[in-house]
């Protein structure tokens, strides 16, 4: 674990981070208070009466605690102090909001609060490639993604990709094999101690050592299915483009598409034959306007001209205008209702109640808000 003044912050994360019902959400809702270790005694002791998101958020009473709210579970939780077990020292913990933590992560408007990460951080200063696909893929496939990850690691491009079975380790394999200095960056969906697939224990080992391998999830942490989206969320948050070798109708693939169009991030394609499954999703997707990728210079060529992302903050957010931008500029440090916002929109500047409504829901869609539990205010970026 990485050493530094910060470190009581680093565990105080830790134990924020494997809370119990903990979201990705409210996990970001929470950092965006303070310091760990200040949130950590906050959620001990109380003292959130100010705060209506925090409060409304910690009364939420899940259908399986057996009547107790989530500030019941937490402060429970967060009491004894000796549950607390160290990290390995190869593993670092990543804050959003402290020095350490990726710069083009930063102002994702879903990133993760705590970021688990082995190996050399500084691989996602370099330009930045995911490949994803099926885990089912064809012999092609496999051979297909294995290429183009050799070719852009000989490039120096570091590929991306979510180790699982199919197009992913067939990716990874193949930056592996370059000579050149480009690296793998692996999002996985379970902790870092806990391999999945188990048959990819030396490929993880290898990502780790030669490049960089992160998940949100807590060590221990099983790969339970609803994490998988979430990995490939930040896949796309991670990247400059996404190229999807093979891809059914449905799959995760298709996930991390989605997540990419949402980010600005390009979306290409490897094109195949049409009688296959394998390759349905990927020809849809060039039928519906991703760029074609035939071989690696096709890769390479749209890389050189679109360099946003490249290094830095890159805010992928659409611009709010018109009626949006006068909703947005609403907003300041106190959460407001959607009476409230309404009320200000009307008597600003003669708003129905329903234009406001819809435009508070484009705001939050495009990542300019977040609601909790009825109560909207403005993302932290």
């Amino acid at each position: 674990m990485t050493i530094s003044s910060d470190a009581a912050e680093r565990v105080a994360a830790c134990r924020l981070a494997a809370l119990p019902l903990v979201t990705a959400r409210r996990l970001r809702l929470l950092l965006a208070r303070g310091r760990p270790s200040v949130i950590v005694e906050r959620l001990r002791d109380g003292g959130w009466d100010s705060d209506q998101v925090i409060t409304r958020m910690l009364s939420f009473h899940p259908s399986t605690s057996a009547g107790r709210s989530l500030a019941d579970l937490w402060r429970e939780a967060l009491v004894d102090s000796s549950s607390v077990d160290p990290l390995p020292t190869d593993i670092d913990v990543r804050v959003w909001g402290m020095a350490d933590y990726p710069e083009c992560l930063v102002g994702d408007p879903s990133a993760p609060a705590v970021l688990f990460s082995r190996g050399d951080v500084s691989v996602l200063s370099g330009r930045r490639v995911a490949i994803v696909g099926t885990r089912n893929a064809t012999e092609y496939g496999r051979g297909v993604a294995r290429r183009f990850g050799s070719e852009l690691g000989e490039a120096g491009v570091a590929v991306v990709s979510g180790l699982a079975r199919g197009v992913d380790a067939a990716a990874h394999r193949g930056v592996l094999d370059s000579r050149g200095p480009g690296r793998p960056v692996a999002v996985v969906a379970s902790g870092l101690d806990v391999v999945y697939p188990p048959e990819h224990d030396r490929l993880w080992s290898m990502v780790g050592e030669r490049g960089f391998l992160c998940t949100e999830s807590p060590l221990g942490s099983a790969p339970e299915p609803f994490r998988f989206p979430l990995r490939n969320r930040i896949i796309a948050g991670l990247s400059e483009i996404v190229l999807v070798v093979e891809s059914r109708l449905e799959g995760g693939s298709l996930i991390t598409v989605r997540e990419a169009l949402q980010r600005g991030v390009t979306v290409m394609a490897v094109p195949g034959a049409t009688s296959t499954r394998a390759s349905q999703g990927t020809n849809l997707l060039i039928r519906d306007g991703a760029l074609v990728a035939i071989d690696t210079d096709d890769v390479l060529a749209v890389l050189g001209l679109d360099h946003r992302r490249a290094t830095g903050r890159f805010d992928p957010r659409v611009p709010a205008v018109g009626i949006d931008a006068r909703v947005l500029e609403l907003f300041d440090a106190e959460p407001l209702s959607l009476d409230d916002v309404a009320t200000l929109a009307r008597d600003s500047w003669g708003s129905s109640f329903g234009a406001t409504a819809v435009s508070l829901g484009r705001l939050e869609a495009a990542g300019w808000l977040i609601c909790t539990s009825g109560w909207f205010e403005r993302a932290r970026h």
